[in-house]
């Protein structure tokens, strides 16, 4: 009989949406700029980029795409981040 294979913990839209933020606050806090800053070079409003770090905004790949450049990051460096935050 092969091994039971354990399913992978799958995080919640909610989740997902608030470890992305954090991700994102936290790589901009790194590199000691302000949302302003962030949003500027994204194009979006500062408080469109707010709303992204405390995980309210259902954001597209697209506009993911946008604030990662505008950190310098990968954006799969910060999607990974969203799906492991939390786990040990």
């Amino acid at each position: 009989m092969s091994p039971k294979k354990s399913k992978k913990e799958v995080l919640s839209d909610e989740e997902f949406l608030q470890n992305l933020g954090e991700a994102i606050r936290v790589r901009r806090q790194a590199l000691g700029l302000s949302q302003e800053q962030v949003a500027d070079k994204a194009g979006v409003h500062r408080t469109y980029l707010s709303d992204i770090e405390r995980g309210t905004r259902n954001i597209t790949v697209a506009m993911l795409n946008q604030v990662a450049m505008a950190l310098d990051v990968e954006l799969a460096n910060l999607t990974r981040q969203a799906e492991t935050a939390g786990k040990a």
